[in-house]
């Protein structure tokens, strides 16, 4: 990892961290997760806003105000509105989205969730799904979310990935021991 890439998930940490700690309990926490979720897709939606808030030439002030008109017209909770402010004006609003996906994570580790990616060739059926999260919970006795990842390249099978340990029963990989 690169020592930019180290520094913007150290930053993407900070920030999530103050805005969890700035919450005064776990409802407030929830609203604003839903604030922040609905926050990102006013972004997604919006090209000229996309533009606005990565261009550096547009002055943080400016940035700020604009953003905070936005979070009330929302009606976004305050802390969520002052945590836009502040980011705004450190020039971090750019990092949003990597701060909100660190924002999850947080989340879910306080929750006891674990994070196990399920990679496909295709998009699982939701009984299947339901028959893999079940059953690694159950042996591996952890609260499970399932990040799913659709990667044609595998040809086949599953890979399966919590935490450090890898299991894949791909037919590339399969594919890749014949050969050798």
């Amino acid at each position: 990892m690169t020592n930019k890439s180290q520094n913007i998930n150290e930053i993407s940490i900070r920030y999530s961290n103050a805005l969890i700690l700035s919450a005064s309990n776990k409802d407030e926490i929830k609203e604003i997760s839903k604030n922040f979720s609905n926050f990102l897709q006013i972004i997604e939606r919006s090209n000229d806003l996309r533009t606005f808030i990565n261009n550096p030439l547009i002055n943080s002030k400016k940035k700020s105000g604009i953003l905070n008109k936005i979070c009330k017209k929302s009606s976004y909770n305050d802390n969520f509105r002052g945590f836009i402010v502040i980011l705004t004006k450190h020039g971090k609003i750019s990092l949003i989205k990597k701060v909100f996906l660190e924002f999850k994570r947080i989340i879910d580790l306080k929750d006891g969730l674990t994070e196990v990616f399920v990679t496909t060739s295709k998009a699982l059926e939701k009984k299947i799904e339901e028959e893999i999260k079940n059953k690694v919970s159950e042996t591996l006795n952890l609260k499970i979310k399932l990040k799913k990842i659709i990667n044609p390249e595998i040809i086949g099978g599953i890979i399966i990935k919590i935490k450090s340990i890898m299991i894949d029963n791909s037919i590339k990989s399969k594919l890749t021991d014949y050969k050798l």
